[in-house]
């Protein structure tokens, strides 16, 4: 039996799971404007420690970690829905599979809480990476659309989820912003 806030364990794991996923797929693009990736430090063994932390994950709290993994691949999806994935179908299908999918197992009520959460943590984190993102030549959202209008639409995003399910949004918040201020001073570390 996991402690009452097993939903903030399970979502930091499943954050460093996530993170470790998109810092493997995109190595290059960082490696070629030099930001820090943990995919240059652990190499290939990137996505076996991203598959521990999210099976870790699961296994404290099955629903919340999958909602959100499957939430952040619907939301790593909106760049390329038009495109042809290797399963040869488009972003479109994969993500109304995985949407499809993450009901069955998570519950829609979980699921469109972790939509709308992985929704504004990507808004609010475009903005923080505007600057680099352009010095890569990526036009992220918040280039596309403006700073304060993705703030904006991320604070809306946040406060959806709260109101949809106020008892899961504080451990969920206090999981992946931990992750997010202890990978802000690794980097830092790194840089050193």
């Amino acid at each position: 039996m996991w402690p009452p806030m097993s939903e903030g364990f399970a979502a930091a794991l499943c954050s460093l799971a996530v993170k470790l996923t998109d810092d493997w797929l995109d190595r290059d693009r960082d490696a070629a404007v030099g930001r820090i990736n943990w995919a240059t430090r652990l190499g290939t063994g990137t996505m076996v420690y991203a598959a521990l932390f999210l099976a870790l994950a699961a296994g404290i709290n099955a629903a919340v970690s999958l909602a959100l993994f499957f939430a952040s691949y619907i939301v790593g999806m909106f760049t390329d829905l038009g495109r042809r994935l290797p399963s040869r179908l488009t972003g479109w299908q994969e993500s109304l599979l995985v949407l499809g999918a993450g009901a069955m197992l998570c519950g829609w009520r979980t699921m469109l809480f972790a939509g709308l959460f992985v929704s504004a943590v990507q808004l609010i984190d475009d903005c923080i990476d505007l600057a680099g993102d352009r010095l890569a030549g990526q036009r992220n959202l918040a280039c596309r659309f403006g700073t304060a209008e993705c703030l904006l639409g991320g604070l809306t995003l946040l406060l959806a989820a709260w109101w949809l399910d106020a008892g899961l949004f504080t451990p969920v918040f206090a999981g992946v912003a931990a992750v997010y201020c202890l990978d802000l001073r690794a980097r830092e570390v790194m840089r050193c």
